[in-house]
């Protein structure tokens, strides 16, 4: 098991670096995308990557091969590109550093889930971890403006909604990876569907194609695009996929849940680096409200694992 969980941590790191350049290079850079036509360049990709996985490693559509863990991946898809949605909104409306540690909530959700649904086991230490995880986002639900006082309502809301719908994708995916009637390929193919439908097809609009498009006309900021949102989650599901096929889906969950704590430490080392006005605030009171829940964040997943 020590090996594997290295995965989940990985694809942590892989993911949060990810946001972080999407929050600053994308969403807030030279002509910046909206989170609508950012949701229609991320689904819209799927559809590339569920037929280039098809292509690498074709399944059979035979009655049979349509089985309960075919609907279950392409139902895992859905919600996840649906939680991509709410992520990206709330992205789009605050500092990325506050927003990782809310959509954290996911890594609660998820044992309880276990629980329940896939007969997994819950500890105290694991109690501990999940009221450690909750402490995290109400940090990360504040911001120091000479009084305590919340940040973006509207952000808070997409991302509970966004970490509820990431917590349901990541059950059903480990449901369908544990009927074993499909290779790591082929469930990423068929989730890259689901994910296309539900985070692709409803942002479609010649106002989005037109904003992408002149997005791609700087063609190292495309490539960044391409990279960042193609790529990098491809491979960091790709580690997903195998370890939710050795560990429990809690415990996959826990270690990916480390991102918040890769958010902060790489959002304030951009914010420093980079001469440049950026919505992420480094004076002394926020950094620290931010690495406090970065701790906690931390420290739930420690016990979570």
């Amino acid at each position: 098991m020590e090996l594997w969980i290295l995965l989940p941590l990985f694809s942590a790191l892989i993911m949060a670096a990810v946001n972080v350049v999407d929050k600053f290079f994308v969403l807030e850079g030279e002509d910046n995308l909206n989170y609508k036509s950012f949701c229609l360049y991320s689904g819209g990709m799927q559809l590339v990557i569920c037929i280039t996985m098809f292509l690498l490693d074709p399944f059979s559509f035979k009655s049979e091969t349509f089985s309960l863990s075919f609907f279950y991946l392409i139902f895992s898809g859905m919600f996840f590109g649906l939680s991509l949605i709410f992520l990206v909104k709330a992205m789009d409306l605050e500092e990325i550093s506050r927003v990782e540690p809310i959509y954290l909530i996911h890594t609660i959700i998820v044992p309880m889930a276990g629980l329940f649904v896939l007969n997994e086991s819950l500890n105290y230490s694991k109690y501990l971890g999940i009221i450690l995880i909750f402490i995290s986002s109400i940090f990360a639900s504040l911001r120091w403006e000479g009084k305590f006082s919340p940040i973006n309502k509207t952000a808070i809301s997409s991302l509970l909604f966004g970490g509820i719908l990431f917590a349901i994708a990541s059950v059903l995916l480990k449901q369908s990876v544990d009927g074993s009637n499909f290779s790591s390929t082929q469930v990423l193919s068929i989730r890259a569907l689901g994910l296309f439908i539900s985070a692709g097809i409803p942002m479609f609009s010649l106002k989005n194609i037109s904003d992408i498009n002149r997005f791609f006309k700087h063609k190292a900021r495309g490539l960044t695009l391409f990279i960042a949102e193609t790529l990098s989650p491809l491979f960091s599901m790709y580690m997903i996929v195998i370890a939710l096929a050795r560990l429990d889906v809690s415990v996959v969950n826990s270690f990916n849940g480390v991102r918040p704590i890769f958010a902060v430490i790489l959002s304030a080392f951009l914010v420093v680096m980079i001469k440049k006005e950026f919505t992420e605030k480094l004076d002394f009171q926020n950094l620290f409200i931010k690495v406090v829940s970065g701790l906690l964040a931390g420290a739930g997943i420690i016990f979570l694992a």
